[in-house]
């Protein structure tokens, strides 16, 4: 009987061992396939955050000139900060130009650039990475920006767009620049050879139409410079150097990103 007590109990230990061991074995099999599924769904929230963001950003910074309203420069400026001087240096309206073609106003000095249209509206549509405008004045001298004058243009931003408006001395020396791009604006004027002035907007998002056509603009009055964007002053500096001519820039041109028009200098 006593053999039989003994080899019944040993029956019922192993039992208890083997369930024991299979119950963490189970356990530990759910464990790593909880493990499993939450990294899963980390990584797909993830993935879909992603998404959403650019999306989102696609959606908020492509400009399209086929659907942008014109801006009524009238209202612009009898609301604004901003008034244009009288007597027209150089404008650009683009009216007669051909859709295609380059533009006939503009000294192209790096990358390339086209005039498009769209709703019976002309642009000038930079190309080729890095393009580089410099209008084309009188005898195409690097000197005709006077001690008085006023300079705007219309733009248009599209995605990873940045523009730059430069400023130069007769001499080609760089005294000044104006930078912008769909959520900052950032200047650095020179006051003297030795004395620079740094500023930016970082509000520049809300003053932009990121889908439409905006309005930039500068004056100039005897070493007083200011900054205008849509009519609103965002800048005004006193004592800057007077720059003798200008360019404007844009970086990572495709041909579906930058626009500009519209572009006027007058004294």
């Amino acid at each position: 009987m006593r053999k039989i007590y003994l080899a019944l109990m040993c029956m019922a230990s192993l039992s208890l061992m083997t369930a024991c061991g299979g119950d963490k074995k189970a356990d530990k099999a759910a464990d790593v396939e909880g493990e499993n599924t939450e990294m899963t769904n980390e990584e797909q929230n993830a993935e879909e955050q992603v998404a959403e963001e650019q999306a989102g950003y696609e959606t908020e910074v492509w400009g399209d000139p086929t659907k942008a309203e014109v801006l009524d420069l009238a209202a612009l400026y009898e609301a604004g900060d901003f008034k244009p001087a009288a007597t027209v240096i150089f404008e650009d309206t683009l009216g007669g130009e051909t859709a295609g073609e380059l533009p006939s106003k503009w000294n192209i000095k790096e990358g390339s650039a086209e005039v498009g249209e769209a709703q019976g509206h002309k642009y000038i549509s930079m190309l080729g990475g890095t393009t580089v405008l410099l209008p084309i004045i009188g005898d195409n001298s690097k000197q005709y920006l006077p001690e008085k004058y006023t300079l705007e243009f219309e733009f248009m931003f599209g995605h990873d767009v940045y523009y730059h408006f430069h400023f130069f001395t007769a001499e080609e020396e760089g005294i000044g620049d104006y930078d912008m791009w769909a959520h900052i604006a950032e200047w650095n004027i020179a006051k003297s050879d030795d004395e620079w002035i740094h500023g930016s907007q970082d509000n520049f998002d809300q003053l932009v139409n990121r889908n439409g056509w905006n309005h930039f603009a500068a004056s100039y009055d005897k070493g007083n410079l200011k900054f205008f964007i849509n009519g609103k002053r965002i800048a005004n500096m006193p004592n800057i150097k007077q720059a003798a001519y200008f360019n404007i820039t844009g970086d990572n041109a495709d041909g579906k990103s930058h626009y500009i028009r519209n572009i006027r200098v007058a004294k």
